[in-house]
């Protein structure tokens, strides 16, 4: 299994892009508060956005990815 230099770029700047938010707009504590941006105010509450939601953005776009390329090779096996 290997990733495309498109797979790992995608990648890399999702997570440039939740690292500024959550470094500029966030909050760098795991919050209580509301899942982003599900909360009261939707996407306009930036406040919500904490660690939580910056693994969970991260994280899980990565395991699909991952799931994707294990799946691919598993079929041409």
């Amino acid at each position: 299994m290997k990733l495309t230099n498109k797979e790992i770029s995608s990648y890399l700047i999702w997570v440039a892009v939740n690292l500024f938010v959550l470094l500029v707009l966030g909050s760098l504590e795991f919050g209580y508060g509301d899942f982003y941006p599900f909360g009261n105010n939707g996407f306009a509450d930036f406040k919500d956005y904490d660690i939580t939601e910056f693994l969970t953005y991260t994280i899980i776009p990565l395991l699909i990815i991952l799931a994707i390329k294990f799946g691919k090779d598993e079929k041409e096996s």
